[in-house]
Formats: structure tokens, C-alpha cells, sequence
């Protein structure tokens, strides 16, 4: 009984018109999200590999300089784009993907994509996760809303449940009928891309790629299913198909459009950010005077001088058996980097509280608590972003002391010793610190799944004829 129920359904979707045309809606969302994650991947990968290699060998060839000031010729320390890219780009054209190696200065990541975008990028990249997060709930919500409601306006489901069906099977045959054509969607985003990784992944990379991608899957079902009972029980409830689609559509407006942007403005509002005049402000005045009141620089410099002095038993600076100046630059660049590290470290702090409000309001949006676990799954999220700075930085300071070593002996520095300055490389971190990071979320779209079994359950036993 219960698969002539859910093939019933089937054919009454299949034959329904409007069904029709929003299956090709979706089937053509669904290839073009498909063409611009691949797109965006493949694209940006070239690019950033190539702008790192030639960047990095203009600095390995640069000729005989100097070798502080063949520092400054510095190069870019890229982020390379993240292996799932293709089904979440996450914040990356906001966040940049360029950190600059250059002794004093610690680099911030430019070249962010968006400010080369035009305006329509204002309504989001069409990808396999905006397709999931936005796109697939409004499906569900357009497949579901009717299919109790049609039968209580039309009075059919005296005469169904009359003809020896069960309550609890025409429930879970309409439910799986539904579920089934949802399922087939999640299929496709899943499938085709899983394809797509495997022909463009590199040697070794699948052991990292295929578990994350496994979690992101589990996920997308456990979302979709959600998504599915909240739509057949709306139209248990409602018991009218008017109703429940402008329930359905005003849950979705207001967990895609309204929440996150009331969270975001809470948020910038509760845990307001240090703006960049106070920030410069403050660094500089800790550099002259370091953490934790250690005195001025040239304080500090006469304090190094004479320690130097001692350590190698002489009296004046000339007859140091080293350079003095490469010394001092590694002195200042590590109290410097104490400054900085503590400054930015706060701004970091700052970001942390803010994003745990923004997903607290997840708990009256399941798309909010979708899109931080997407974003973490694939590595395109704010923590991603902090590791890769945090990487690029230490080794920037790794070259600087590289160096200095050499220029305390030697003030000329050819392409030989060029070569012995590392290149920079960067690899996301591994599941469990992603899995880790995105817990919170995990346990928001728990609680909604639980939500909506709670409802499922609320209609099933209103269920009366």
C-alpha cells in the first residue's frame, strides 16, 4: 500500500503543469550553479598558482643587492583556492587572497574579488552551495505545500482513508514522495560534483578532499530532510494550500533575507569593530614604547647595544665581529611582531563574538546555521582565513630572520643565496579542525531536524478526518 501511495504522488506531480516548468527552472539553476563553481575553481586555482610561482621567482632572481634592501623586494604569499571552492566560495572575494612578504610590515591580504565585481554580485555567486542554501528550500516549499492541503480542499481524504489505508501509511507516502523528488535534486548537486573533483584532483589531495566532501554531503541531507518534513507538515496543519505556501514563502523570506541581516546589524552594533585610525594609532604608540611599557626605541636600542657588546667582550660597537644594524632589525622586527600579533589577535576576538552572534540567530533560520557549515566544510570561512594569515606571517618573520642572519656577516646578497629563502605554501587544515569550528552549527541544524520531527509528529496526530 504504501508504494502505490508514493506512486500515486508521483504521478500526480509528474502530471501536474506547474511542476513541469519549475523542474526545468531548477534543472537550469541547478547546470549553471554547476558551470560557475567549476568555472570559479579551475579559474582562480591557474591563476593563483601561476601568480605565485612568478612572483616568487622575480625575488629568487633578483641579482645582487643588499640584503635587507633585497628583502623589501619582497613577494606574494597567496592563498590558494580552497579544493571544495567549486561548491562553496564561502567569503573569499571578500577576504582577498594576497599577503605580502616585506620586512616591518605585516602584510593584509588584498586583491579581495568583489571590489572588481559589477553590482549583480550583490545578489550572490551562483553556486552549488547558494543553489543549496537559498534555491533548494524555495523547491521543497513549492513541492510541498500542497500535498495534504489539495486533499482536504478537494475532500478526497475522507474517500482515501475510507478504502483501508492507513492513517500513518498515506502519511509516510506522501512524505517519501516528496522526499524522493528532493532526494533526486540532492543527487544531482552531490553527484556532479563529486565527478568533478575527481577528474581535477591532484596526486594525494583525495584523502583530504573526499572525507570533508562526505561530511558536506551528510549535511546537505540532513538540511534537505528538515526542509521536506517542515514543508508536508505546514501542509497537514494548514490543511489549505494558500496558507501553507504563504507560511512556507514567509519562513523562507524571513530566515534567507530578514534574520541575517538584523543579526548582522546586531551584531556590528553590540561588538562594534576598531576602526583603522585608532588601530594605526595604537600600534604605533605600542612600537615606540612596546608591551608592556618597555621604554622608547632608542631605549630599547642602547639596552640591545650594550647586551651585544657584552655577549661578545668588546667595548664599541666597530668592533663587533658582526653587523649590528641586521641585529637590531631582528630585535625591532620581533617586538614589533608582539604588537602586532596582540593587536590583530584582538581584532580576531572581536570578529569571533561578533560571528557567534550572527549564528546564534541561527537558531530562527536552519539557512544561516547551512551556510556556517558549508563555509567551514570546504574551508572558505573567517577561521580558514585567520590560519592562512597567521601561516603567511610566520613566514614572513621566518624569512626576515633568514636575512638578517646572513647580512650580519655579509653585505652583499647574490641569486645563490635568493634561492635559500623558502616559497611560501599553504594547505587548509584537516577535517577535524574544520569539524571542530563548525560544531555549533552542526548542533543548530540538529535541533531544527529535531524541530521538525516534533512537527511532523503535532500533525500526524491532528490528522483527523
Amino acid at each position: 500500500m504504501l508504494r502505490l501511495i508514493i506512486q500515486k504522488e508521483l504521478r500526480e506531480i509528474g502530471r501536474t503543469g506547474k511542476m513541469g516548468w519549475l523542474l526545468t527552472g531548477v534543472a537550469v539553476l541547478v547546470a549553471l550553479a554547476l558551470y560557475n563553481g567549476y568555472a570559479y575553481y579551475t579559474d582562480h586555482s591557474a591563476l593563483l598558482r601561476e601568480s605565485q610561482r612568478v612572483t616568487y621567482e622575480q625575488f629568487i632572481s633578483q641579482g645582487d643587492k643588499n640584503p635587507h634592501l633585497g628583502a623589501h623586494f619582497g613577494f606574494y604569499a597567496y592563498k590558494p583556492t580552497a579544493d571544495l571552492a567549486l561548491v562553496d566560495n564561502g567569503i573569499e572575494d571578500y577576504t582577498g587572497t594576497s599577503f605580502y612578504l616585506e620586512p616591518h610590515q605585516r602584510g593584509v591580504v588584498k586583491f579581495r574579488e568583489v571590489s572588481d565585481a559589477t553590482a549583480l554580485r550583490s545578489f550572490g555567486f551562483l553556486n552549488i552551495s547558494y543553489f543549496a542554501q537559498f534555491i533548494l528550500p524555495l523547491f521543497i516549499f513549492l513541492l510541498s505545500h500542497n500535498v495534504f492541503a489539495k486533499e482536504w480542499e478537494n475532500g478526497t481524504i475522507k474517500m482515501v482513508l475510507s478504502a483501508r489505508v492507513m492513517a500513518r501509511q498515506l502519511f509516510a507516502g506522501k512524505l517519501l514522495a516528496c522526499w524522493l523528488l528532493v532526494l533526486a535534486v540532492v543527487a544531482v548537486l552531490s553527484l556532479v560534483p563529486l565527478v568533478l573533483l575527481l577528474a581535477r584532483a591532484e596526486a594525494g589531495s583525495l584523502g583530504r578532499v573526499l572525507p570533508a566532501y562526505g561530511c558536506y554531503v551528510l549535511g546537505l541531507l540532513a538540511y534537505a530532510l528538515l526542509l521536506t518534513i517542515i514543508g508536508v507538515a505546514t501542509s497537514l496543519l494548514t490543511r489549505n494550500s494558500s496558507l501553507a505556501l504563504v507560511a512556507l514563502t514567509g519562513f523562507w523570506l524571513l530566515g534567507v533575507f530578514l534574520v541575517p541581516r538584523l543579526a548582522g546589524e546586531l551584531a556590528r552594533r553590540v561588538q562594534p569593530a576598531i576602526t583603522s585610525v585608532a588601530f594605526d594609532d595604537e600600534t604605533f604608540h605600542d612600537k615606540q614604547y612596546g608591551v608592556g611599557k618597555q621604554g622608547t626605541k632608542d631605549q630599547r636600542r642602547d639596552a640591545l647595544a650594550d647586551s651585544v657588546m657584552a655577549k661578545y667582550g668588546v667595548r664599541r660597537l666597530e668592533d663587533l665581529p658582526v653587523f649590528f644594524i641586521p641585529i637590531t632589525i631582528e630585535f625591532f622586527e620581533e617586538s614589533d611582531g608582539r604588537v602586532m600579533d596582540r593587536a590583530y589577535g584582538a581584532i580576531e576576538h572581536n570578529e569571533a563574538r561578533q560571528n557567534r552572534l550572527v549564528l546564534a540567530s541561527a537558531l530562527l533560520s536552519p539557512f544561516l546555521a547551512f551556510r556556517d557549515f558549508s563555509m567551514h566544510l570546504t574551508a572558505t570561512d573567517m577561521n580558514t582565513h585567520h590560519d592562512f594569515t597567521q601561516r603567511a606571517e610566520a613566514h614572513r618573520r621566518r624569512i626576515g630572520v633568514i636575512v638578517d642572519d646572513f647580512y650580519q656577516k655579509n653585505t652583499v646578497a647574490g641569486n645563490d643565496f635568493w634561492r635559500t629563502v623558502p616559497q611560501f605554501a599553504y594547505a587548509a587544515p584537516g577535517l577535524g579542525w574544520r569539524l571542530g569550528n563548525a560544531a555549533p552549527a552542526i548542533g543548530i541544524l540538529l535541533l531544527w531536524l529535531l524541530g521538525a520531527l516534533g512537527l511532523m509528529t503535532l500533525a500526524y496526530r491532528r490528522m483527523r478526518v
